[in-house]
């Protein structure tokens, strides 16, 4: 703490205030000689983020403000003339987990929070109103960590999401510049055919061939070593036509053999029957890419189907919700991180019933478990690593077990993981916030969740009511 002021507090000087007003003359005299004011100039620390929380305070001139430098997502909170803060009656805080800075020049009145006791009988009335403040302080904090917490996923999940998007998108776009040359190279050769005498005949055996192609499926049943006895006969055949050898892959690729060009070579002039077999090739590249953006299109609406699932942003908040599908489409946010050396075997009943809740805050729920068991699986070397996801229907709840192979909890710090701002991650990676949202979100459903943990095993098991209807929001 800075320099201590000479200026002594008053119980006339307190009487100024609210905060002190419902208190008797002898309540103002005693906290008047139990607060020592400290000044502090612009931009002056007051306190700071890990020092260990030692004192009540109150603003009486200026303002500060506050905030967790480690938290990106952390708001600003202003304290200004008047306010109480720092440790409160009844308040377990031990360390500051935020930085305060003097706004204009401030002086603040500090009492030891040792003398808190006997200050909740000198001054009842005050110290129903710090009581009052600290139940708002703890909820105000509650939620700002939830909305750190919420964010820190979202961020994991929009990583992975711009990952799984890339793919297809790059794929839509790669194909639609292909397709584009290719219109471009088959319009060529229409227009070179246009300048030639074609017989009837030709022209409708090119519109056979063309269709044939249609479907653009043949590659996926030729072998790789019956395509290549095929691609040799059809180069030889079209070498020894005097035709473009080269076109034999494609043309193989689009389903056509040597059989089906034997009458067009008979009806068409050798550069005739260039340009035709070029237009071919065009037509079934045509055909494929267009298939491949409608697989990559068909690819990014699911995945925003799945987004739109995972955060029920057409339902309302209590709605009838299948876990199973709740669970899959949280999976699916994961793809990215679960696609390379991970097992994730799905135990499903396939039985459940839809359940009274909030959909979005199951998808919470399962979120963080996933999240939490990739983590520990990730932590150190494995050469398996399986997530197993279980489902079953109890006789008054749908259970959830989420499950994996990673190291562990220890003994010791089991009993403290649900618990705020607890986390065995580095600085940076974790809030200790996670299983906390669980529990909360377990208790406002009026479910259960229970872990049980070794090495080599850990899992959690969650009981959500199958009727009973949940108290959304008190947990």
């Amino acid at each position: 703490m800075p320099s201590t002021s000479e200026n002594q507090l008053t119980a006339d000087d307190l009487a100024k205030f609210p905060l002190f007003a419902d208190d008797e003359r002898p309540a103002l005299e005693w906290l008047a000689a139990h607060f020592e004011v400290r000044s502090f100039e612009p931009g002056e620390i007051i306190v700071r983020e890990g020092s260990p929380a030692t004192h009540f305070m109150v603003v009486l001139e200026g303002e500060f403000q506050y905030r967790r430098p480690s938290d990106p997502y952390s708001p600003v909170y202003v304290t200004g003339a008047g306010q109480a803060t720092g440790v409160l009656p009844f308040s377990r805080i031990k360390v500051i987990a935020g930085r305060a800075t003097a706004v204009g020049r401030t002086r603040v009145a500090a009492m030891p929070a040792t003398d808190l006791r006997e200050l909740v009988y000198r001054a009842p009335n005050l110290a129903q109103k710090l009581v009052s403040t600290m139940t708002d302080r703890t909820r105000e904090f509650a939620q700002s960590e939830e909305r750190t917490s919420k964010m820190l996923a979202l961020g994991k999940l929009s990583a992975g999401l711009a990952h799984e998007l890339n793919n297809p998108a790059s794929a839509v776009w790669r194909s639609a510049t292909l397709m584009r040359d290719a219109q471009n190279h088959r319009r060529r050769e229409a227009i070179a055919l246009r300048t030639q005498a074609i017989a009837p005949e030709a022209q409708s055996l090119l519109f056979r061939l063309s269709d044939s192609i249609a479907e653009c499926t043949t590659e996926a049943v030729v072998d790789a070593l019956e395509r290549a006895d095929l691609e040799s006969e059809l180069a030889d055949w079209l070498h020894t036509k005097n035709l473009p050898d080269e076109l034999a892959g494609d043309l193989v690729g689009s389903g056509i053999r040597v059989a089906d060009l034997e009458q067009l070579t008979k009806v068409l002039t050798p550069d005739q029957a260039r340009h035709g077999l070029r237009i071919l090739v065009y037509d079934h590249q045509i055909l494929c890419l267009t298939r491949e953006i409608e697989e990559a299109s068909r690819r990014i609406s699911d995945l925003v189907q799945a987004i739109k699932s995972y955060s029920y942003m057409d339902r309302t908040p209590v709605s009838d919700v299948d876990v199973e599908r709740g669970i899959d489409v949280t999976l699916r946010m994961f793809q990215h991180q679960l696609k390379h050396d991970f097992d994730v075997r799905r135990e499903f009943a396939g039985n459940l019933p839809t359940i009274p809740a909030n959909g979005s805050e199951l998808n919470q729920i399962w979120t963080n478990l996933i999240d939490n068991a990739i983590s520990a699986m990730n932590s150190r070397p494995n050469p398996e690593k399986i997530l197993r996801v279980r489902t079953a229907l109890e006789p008054e709840y749908v259970m959830v077990e989420i499950g994996d192979n990673g190291p562990g909890i220890p003994g010791e710090i089991r009993g403290r993981i649900f618990e705020p701002f607890f986390t065995t991650k580095p600085v940076g990676e974790g809030t200790g916030l996670g299983l906390d949202i669980v529990g909360r979100i377990v208790r406002s459903h009026r479910g259960n969740i229970r872990v049980d943990s070794r090495p080599g095993l850990t899992s959690f098991q969650v009981r959500l009511p199958l009727t009973q209807e949940p108290n959304i929001g008190s947990g």
